[in-house]
C-alpha cells in the first residue's frame, strides 16, 4: 500500500443515481477509500464500481432511506467487521491493514429526526476498536467542529467524543446546501478519529460531486504532514550579504526619471530587484518531523506494553489480557501526567520580553483576536460563493461598488474652478540619511507587507545603492508630482464583524494592507505637509481626530461640560451622535481634490491628486486572490496620508455660533442648551439641517437611523422629535461615544455597568492563565492584569470617576476578587493587605492618579477647546455632583 491513504467522505442523497459520476472521481482522485452516506438501498439494490469492492449498510425497515457504505480499493488488504443497523445509527465498519496497523475505517448516517443522546454515542463508539476512522453525515452541529450553531444533538455527540477519548476533524466550511434559499448551509459532514495523530491526517474540501453535500477528503500519511505557510520572500536563514551583493549588480543609478513612464519602468525594476534578490538567498527551511520524545520512562513502559499485546494476541489467556490492560491505564495516566507537568512548565517559562519570543503576549493572542469561521458567501439569487476563488471574487465585486461615490439625484453639486489657491511651494526633495532613519524609527517592523511581500525588515537590509536608487525614485515622483501605481497597489483581507450574519459580504470589515515602500512616500509627503497644514490652521479646533496631542478623552470631556454646565444651570442639553454611513470609503475625489487646490500650494495638491487617482485593489483570501479592481471613491485605508485627506475634507463642518460641535474623524456629535426642550431641540434642528444640506453639496451620506438623539437633562420633559432628510432620529435615554456610554442624567451608571459586563467576559477568557490553578508566576499574572483587564476600566476614569461611591465600589469589588484568585488568597486576608503587599492602587487611587494627569496634560494643551475645559469662571454649583478637577 502507498504511504498516503485517501479516504473520501460523502453523502450521496442516492448512490444509484449517483453511480456514473462516483466512479470518475475515484479513479480521478485516486480514492483508496469512501464512506457514503445516505446510499437510500434496499435488500434489492445492486451496485458495482470498477477496481473497487463495497460494504453497505440499508435502513432497518428495508425502505430507500438512510443507509451507509464504504467502497474500498480492491488493493487494499480488508474485511467488513461490522453492520449497525438501527432506527438511529446506520453504519458500515470495514477493517483495513496499513503498513504497520490496523484501522478500522466507518461510513455513517444519523437521520436528523432522532435526538441521540451521550449514552447512546458512547454504546456506538465501543464497537468500533481502539482505532479507527470514521466519516459522514451525523446531522449534528457544533462550533467546535465548525458549524454556525450548537444544537443539543451536537453538544451530546462532542460529551461523547471527548469522554472515548476521540477528535474531529473538519474543514470548517459548510457541507450542507439546503435547496431552500432562505436556509442557510452549515457544516455536518465530518470525520471521527481515535488513536490518530492529527499531525499525520489532512482534511480538505472538495466541490467534484453534486447533491445537497459536498464532499470532504482526508489524507492518512505515514510521515507527519506539513502545513504550507503564507509565502514570503525572506526567513532567519536569508542571507543578507549575499541579497546586498546581489542587489549591487542588479541596480542602474545612471538611469533618467524625467517622466512619468520613465519613473514606472524603474519602480517596477526596483521592486524586482529586490524579490529576485530576497528569493536568491533564501532557502527554504526543512522543518523537523520528530514525533513525541517521551522520557525513558516512559517509552519503557510504551514497549513494555507492546510486548504485553503480542502475547495476548498469541495466547488469548485471561490473566494476559488483565496485564495488558492494567500496563493499557498506567501508560494512560503516566502520559496525562507528564502532559499536566509540561504544561504547567510552559505556563511557568512564559515572560514578556524578546527571551521567550514574548512568550506570554502570544499566549493571550487569542483573548483579543477569536477566531471565527468563514462560511460561503451568498452571491446573486440562490447562488452561493462556495471555493476561495468564488468568495474572493464575491468580496472584490463588492468591494468595488464600495469604492465608487454617491452619484444619486440628490447629490447635485457641481466643481467650479473658482476660488482655488495660487499659492506655489515646491516640495523639498529627501535624502538618502533621511529615508534611512524614517525607516529605523518610524516604519513598524512588524506590520504585514503588501502584495509585493516586501518588509520593513528587508528595507533595513539594503545597501547603500539601493538606498541611493530608491531616493531618486521617490525624489523623482516629487518633482514630476506623480505617485507610481505600484504604490497604489492595495491588497485587502477581510475580516469577519462580530454578531454579523456571516453569509453577506456586508458583515465583513476590509484591511488593507499596502507595500511598504508606499508607506515610506507617504510618511516623508506628510512630514512636509503638516507644517503647512498647522501654519494655515486648515483643521478646525473641534475636530481632534488623528492630531498630535489630542485624544478621545478630553473630546468626551467637552461634550460632558457642556452637559454639566445645562444641568447645573436647569436647562436641556439636546444632542445628536451621528453616524456618517462608510465615511473614508466614500470620499468624493473630485470634490476632495478641489478642497485640495483651494487649501494648498498647488505642487502639494497636484502630487495629491496623483495620489488619489489611479488606486487599485485585490482581494486575498487564504490561497486565493481575485482580479485588480479600481477604487474611484474614499481616502486609501492603512495609509498614513488618508485620515489626513479625509480631516481637510471635513475641515468646513457648519458649526453655528450657540451650538457645540465634537467630531473625533467621523465620529461627530451636536449639542444644543437651551432653557426649555422645545428651545434646544428646534436650536439642534436648526444646526442638523445646515450640517445635512452640507453633507448633500459633499457626497457625505448621514445614516439617519444608526444615529441617536438623547436630551440630557433632569426634567421631566416630553420627547420631540428631530429630523434628518425628513427622516426621524431614533431618541434613546443613553449613547455610546467615543468608547464611553453617556446617560441621560450623566451618572455614569450605565457605563461603569457595561465595564463590568466587558471585565467578566475576558477575565473568564483568561482564568486558565491568571485563576488560582494557574502556575504561572505571580509577576506575569499581574502584568496580565495591567495590561489587559486593568486598561478597561481605567479608560475614561478621569470623567466617570465622577460618579457616585457605589458605582466606583463595582469596579473596586471585581478587583478585589481578582488580586485574592491571582494568589489564592485565603478568605481572611484584607483587601487592603492584598493591595499593599502586590503594590496594585485602590480604583479611588487610580482616579485621583488619572485625573491630575488629565488636569496637568489641559493646562499644556496646544487647542484652546481643551485648554477652556479649565476655565470654571461663573461655574453654576447648584447639584451635589464632582466635577473632574475636583477629582485630584
Amino acid at each position: 500500500m502507498a504511504n498516503d491513504l485517501r479516504i473520501l467522505c460523502w453523502n450521496a442523497n442516492g448512490l444509484l443515481q449517483q453511480q456514473q459520476e462516483l466512479q470518475v472521481v475515484l479513479e480521478s482522485e485516486k480514492i483508496d477509500v469512501c464512506l457514503i452516506s445516505e446510499t437510500h438501498f434496499t435488500r434489492q439494490s445492486i451496485i458495482k464500481f470498477k477496481n473497487y469492492k463495497i460494504y453497505h449498510t440499508i435502513h432497518p425497515e428495508n425502505t430507500a432511506k438512510g443507509g451507509s457504505a464504504v467502497i474500498i480499493r480492491n488493493c487494499i488488504n480488508h474485511f467488513e467487521e461490522l453492520k449497525y443497523q438501527t432506527e438511529e445509527i446506520q453504519a458500515t465498519v470495514v477493517n483495513i491493514r496499513t503498513k504497520n496497523h490496523y484501522i478500522n475505517v466507518i461510513g455513517i448516517y444519523c437521520p436528523p429526526k432522532h435526538p441521540l443522546k451521550e449514552k447512546e454515542y458512547l454504546e456506538f463508539f465501543s464497537k468500533l476498536g481502539k482505532t479507527f476512522i470514521m466519516g459522514g453525515d451525523f446531522n449534528a452541529k457544533n462550533t467546535h467542529w465548525g458549524s454556525r450553531l450548537s444544537t443539543t444533538k451536537g453538544k451530546e455527540l462532542l460529551k461523547a467524543i471527548r469522554k472515548h477519548d476521540c477528535h474531529v476533524l473538519s474543514t470548517g466550511k459548510p457541507t450542507y446546501w439546503p435547496t431552500d434559499p432562505n436556509k442557510i448551509p452549515d457544516l455536518i459532514d465530518f470525520f471521527i478519529i481515535k488513536n490518530i495523530s492529527a499531525t499525520y491526517v489532512q482534511i480538505e474540501e472538495s466541490q467534484d460531486l453534486s447533491s445537497d453535500h459536498s464532499p470532504i477528503l482526508l489524507t492518512l500519511s505515514e510521515n507527519i504532514i506539513q502545513i504550507e505557510s503564507n509565502p514570503t520572500l525572506v526567513n532567519k536563514h536569508t542571507n543578507w550579504d549575499g541579497f546586498r551583493k546581489t542587489l549591487d549588480k542588479e541596480i542602474n543609478l545612471k538611469v533618467p526619471l524625467k517622466n512619468e513612464e520613465q519613473l514606472e519602468k524603474e519602480v517596477q525594476k526596483f521592486v524586482h530587484d529586490i524579490q529576485q534578490a530576497a528569493w536568491g538567498n533564501t532557502p527554504n527551511i526543512k522543518r523537523k518531523t520528530k514525533g513525541n520524545s517521551y522520557p525513558r520512562q516512559i517509552r519503557e513502559l510504551i514497549a513494555e506494553k507492546r510486548r504485553a499485546r503480542r502475547i495476548w494476541q498469541q495466547t488469548r489467556v485471561p490473566q494476559n489480557k488483565t496485564k495488558l490492560n492494567n500496563l493499557t491505564q498506567q501508560l494512560r495516566r503516566e502520559i496525562k501526567n507528564l502532559n499536566d507537568e509540561l504544561f504547567k512548565n510552559s505556563l511557568r517559562r512564559l515572560t514578556n520580553d524578546s527571551s521567550t519570543d514574548y512568550s506570554l503576549w502570544r499566549a493571550t493572542k487569542r483573548i483579543k483576536r477569536p477566531i471565527m469561521q468563514i462560511p460561503p458567501i451568498r452571491t446573486t439569487g440562490e447562488k452561493w460563493a462556495r471555493n476561495n476563488e468564488d468568495k474572493a471574487i464575491r468580496f472584490a465585486e463588492h468591494l468595488e461598488k464600495i469604492f465608487q461615490p454617491y452619484d444619486d439625484e440628490s447629490f447635485d453639486y457641481e466643481i467650479t474652478t473658482e476660488e482655488v489657491s495660487q499659492e506655489s511651494e515646491e516640495i523639498p526633495l529627501t535624502t538618502v540619511n533621511e529615508i534611512v532613519d524614517v525607516i529605523n524609527t518610524n516604519i513598524n517592523a512588524k506590520k504585514c507587507p503588501g502584495y509585493d511581500l516586501i518588509t520593513a525588515g528587508i528595507l533595513k537590509e539594503l545597501p547603500r545603492k539601493a538606498l541611493v536608487k530608491l531616493t531618486n525614485l521617490i525624489n523623482a515622483a516629487i518633482r514630476i508630482k506623480v505617485v507610481p501605481t505600484l504604490w497604489k497597489i492595495a491588497e485587502i483581507i477581510m475580516i469577519p464583524k462580530p454578531g454579523k450574519p456571516p453569509h453577506l459580504t456586508s458583515s465583513y470589515r476590509p484591511i488593507s494592507l499596502l507595500p511598504v515602500i508606499s508607506k515610506l512616500f507617504e510618511k516623508l509627503l506628510i512630514k512636509r505637509l503638516m507644517p503647512i497644514i498647522e501654519r494655515k490652521k486648515l483643521i478646525p479646533n473641534h475636530q481632534f481626530g488623528f492630531r498630535a496631542q489630542h485624544s478621545t478623552i478630553e473630546q468626551v470631556h467637552r461634550i460632558t461640560n457642556t452637559i454639566e454646565k445645562a444641568l447645573e444651570e436647569k436647562k436641556v442639553c439636546s444632542t445628536i451622535f451621528l453616524d456618517v454611513a462608510q465615511a473614508f470609503d466614500k470620499v468624493w475625489h473630485e470634490g476632495l481634490n478641489h478642497k485640495l487646490r483651494t487649501l494648498l500650494p498647488v505642487q502639494y495638491a497636484k502630487i495629491l491628486e496623483s495620489y488619489l487617482k489611479g488606486r487599485f485593489f485585490r482581494i486575498k483570501l487564504e490561497d486565493a486572490y481575485s482580479g485588480l479592481k479600481e477604487i474611484r471613491a474614499g481616502v486609501p485605508q492603512g495609509s498614513v496620508l488618508g485620515p489626513v485627506l479625509y480631516l481637510l475634507y471635513t475641515n468646513d463642518l457648519p458649526s453655528l455660533e450657540h451650538n457645540t460641535v465634537a467630531t473625533f474623524a467621523d465620529d461627530t456629535a451636536i449639542l444644543a442648551v437651551g432653557k426649555s426642550n422645545e428651545e434646544s431641540t428646534q436650536s439642534l434642528q436648526s444646526a442638523i439641517t445646515e450640517i445635512y444640506n452640507w453633507t448633500k453639496r459633499w457626497r457625505i451620506k448621514l445614516n439617519e437611523s444608526k444615529s441617536v438623539h438623547i436630551n440630557f437633562t433632569n426634567k421631566q420633559t416630553a420627547h420631540i422629535p428631530v429630523f434628518i432628510n425628513e427622516v426621524i432620529i431614533p431618541h434613546a435615554n443613553t449613547a455610546k461615544y467615543l468608547g464611553m456610554t453617556l446617560d441621560a442624567k450623566l451618572r455614569w451608571k450605565e457605563h461603569v455597568k457595561k465595564k463590568r459586563e466587558e471585565l467578566g467576559l475576558k477575565y473568564r477568557k483568561m482564568y486558565w492563565l491568571i485563576g488560582r490553578n494557574s502556575v504561572l508566576s505571580t509577576y506575569n499574572k499581574l502584568l496580565l492584569y495591567k495590561q489587559i483587564l486593568k486598561p478597561v476600566w481605567t479608560y475614561g476614569i478621569q470623567l466617570w470617576g465622577c460618579t457616585k461611591q457605589s458605582n466606583i465600589d463595582i469596579i473596586q469589588r471585581f478587583q478585589n476578587k481578582v488580586l485574592r484568585e491571582i494568589v489564592d488568597a485565603p478568605w481572611y486576608i484584607r483587601n487592603k493587605d492584598l493591595h499593599r503587599d502586590l503594590n496594585v492602587d485602590f480604583v479611588s487611587n487610580e482616579i485621583q492618579k488619572n485625573a491630575r494627569r488629565h488636569i496637568d496634560r489641559l493646562q499644556q494643551h496646544v487647542n484652546i477647546e481643551a485648554t477652556q475645559l479649565l476655565n470654571n469662571t461663573g461655574l453654576v454649583r447648584r447639584l451635589k455632583r464632582t466635577k473632574p478637577f475636583e477629582l485630584v
